[in-house]
């Protein structure tokens, strides 16, 4: 068996059944290879970084390792912005790459791929010799699930088409290496330490973060919650985990309301469940100032963002810890009313209104009614992608908040341009309709992936809030005093260059038109563009408390 047989052989044994990629002459053996295994779809990309945000949007939807394919050299670099991305989310990633034969520097494409990949904070593997491609495909997808981070496997041009001793059918994947790994459990003085803590309050608030969305754990989490009278909160990364919840007072940090926070400001205690307690969750310290801190989380520790320990840190799986917690509480018959008042549900009710009033230019709307607009007339199986940047993410965020399957942020790294492969990539892993907010700016920089979307026929809303302007350079430059008018730049009309790609396109500029639109979107098949043009004039929230505002 050729070597780009038998790693193709061992991807699928690994359980690939996607691979997102752009096809160039390094990868050519290989790519023939696993496509003749009927079980894998390859979706063919425009660009070869889109390529790699896609796979990052699918792995994080659904919790298994995303594969992206490139060729060596310039193939490789372009994935570089989203190599840092997918390695500060944390998603498990294994790239297949190769090399130019002989490392021959006089070639056109060479490079120091291991230097360039280590940079961005990625895993580089390279295949020294046709005898170990099985066991560095395994250790591939060993490392990507152990450390969380992509892992870029390159196999040498010069290797693919040499003979291997494998007939494939012996290969070990990488899951039975798992197989001995236990769910830690908390010790049991610390678990005492919670909860005298948890007895003695009046006011506790459970925050939860990445490591607390695992249906089990959340349906611990709120017995917790409701058994001591908690509000609920989450940090950005698990917006809308518990959102049904009565109590639900949203994100906590820069994005809560200013209701949330003045509730957030009489707790005296804030129990964090698989949260990191970095500086924007805790808002630099300033959130939370009364509260004993109790942190459960699987790292042996963690410093808050305030450079602090929590009060009682608890090393231990969510669940387990969670749920001792409950029981503990229990039997000692341990409940409260705490927060679970008619008053703090009715100023939750209204917690996202923002009463701030600008002038909205002609032509324009108002983004935080037409993000309003969007969460009401998109049902709740819908779910929502959103980006970085001041449309993007501020009003979104901020004013979206309707319980859906799934809040996907891509914000680790703070870049723009990612969401709409983001959101292919979670389309294709879902199979159900999804909606991705984008910034116009953001959206230039992959908008050729539009064709990559009506080629799937993807049930995908993809939203430009479109200010005609970089609109976090425009508010940054203005509240420093120069011109803000450096960052605006004229875009194009997206309807209609999503209709050239082959999808549905509209351009809007009322809220009924933009109601109307969703209303299509949702009657009809394949992927819409709909341009909402919104006024450059409303200042986001986040963007107001980062000037120094008190809103």
């Amino acid at each position: 068996m050729k070597v780009s047989d038998a790693v193709a052989n061992a991807f699928v044994k690994e359980g690939t059944s996607t691979v997102f990629g752009l096809l160039g002459d390094g990868q050519m053996a290989w790519w023939s290879a696993i496509s003749k295994h009927s079980n894998v779809k390859i979706i063919d990309v425009r660009e070869e970084g889109a390529a790699l945000a896609m796979a990052e949007g699918w792995a994080r939807a659904n919790g298994k390792i995303g594969v992206c394919s490139v060729t060596q050299g310039p193939g490789l670099t372009r994935t570089v912005t989203s190599l840092v991305a997918a390695t500060r989310s944390n998603t498990p990633i294994v790239v297949f790459t190769s090399k130019i034969p002989f490392h021959n520097e006089k070639h056109s494409q060479y490079l120091d791929q291991e230097r360039l990949v280590s940079a961005t904070g990625a895993g580089y593997i390279e295949v020294p010799a046709q005898s170990l491609a099985e066991n560095d495909v395994r250790q591939a997808f060993y490392r990507a699930r152990l450390e969380s981070r992509p892992i870029v496997l390159c196999v040498p041009l010069n290797l693919q088409g040499e003979e291997c001793d494998s007939d494939g059918d012996d290969y070990q994947p990488s899951a039975m290496l798992f197989g001995s790994q236990q769910r830690i459990r908390p010790d049991l003085k610390r678990l005492n330490e919670a909860v005298k803590i948890i007895a003695e309050s009046k006011k506790p608030v459970v925050l939860l973060g990445r490591g607390a969305m695992e249906p089990q754990t959340r349906k611990v989490a709120d017995q917790l919650a409701q058994r001591v009278g908690a509000l609920v909160a989450a940090t950005l990364i698990a917006k809308g985990t518990l959102g049904e919840s009565e109590y639900y007072a949203g994100i906590s940090g820069l994005f809560s309301t200013r209701p949330a926070m003045q509730l957030f400001d009489e707790a005296d205690c804030l129990i964090a469940i698989g949260a990191s307690l970095n500086t924007y969750t805790i808002k630099g310290g300033y959130l939370y100032p009364h509260a004993r801190v109790i942190q459960i989380s699987n790292a042996p520790h963690i410093t808050m963002g305030n450079d602090q320990s929590a009060d009682c840190y608890i090393q231990g799986d969510a669940e387990l810890t969670v749920q001792a917690i409950d029981e503990m509480l229990a039997q000692k018959g341990v409940s409260k009313e705490g927060y679970r008042t008619a008053a703090v549900r009715k100023v939750l009710r209204d917690a996202d209104r923002d009463p701030a009033e600008f002038e909205i230019e002609p032509g324009t709307v108002d983004p935080r009614e037409a993000v309003r607009v969007m969460d009401e007339r998109l049902p709740s199986n819908v779910s929502l992608v959103t980006g970085i940047g001041h449309a993007a993410l501020f009003f979104p965020i901020m004013h979206m908040n309707k319980a859906r399957p799934l809040h996907l942020h891509a914000t680790a790294f703070g870049t723009i341009g990612q969401i709409l492969a983001n959101a292919i990539g979670v389309g294709v892993a879902l199979g159900e309709p999804l909606v991705a907010v984008e910034g116009d700016g953001s959206a230039m920089q992959n908008i050729q992936e539009l064709d990559t979307a009506a080629r799937l026929g993807l049930k995908l809303l993809y939203v430009v809030l479109n200010d005609e302007a970089y609109g976090m350079e425009y508010h940054k430059l203005r509240a420093a005093g120069l011109n803000g008018n450096l960052s605006v730049v004229r875009t194009p009309d997206f309807g209609a260059v999503g209709r050239v790609f082959g999808c549905r396109g509209r351009l809007v500029t009322t809220l009924e038109d933009l109601a109307a639109g969703i209303d299509g979107f949702l009657a009809g098949d394949g992927p819409m563009v709909i341009d909402v043009r919104i006024s450059r004039n409303v200042v986001g929230i986040p963007q107001r408390r980062l000037e120094g505002q008190d809103v």
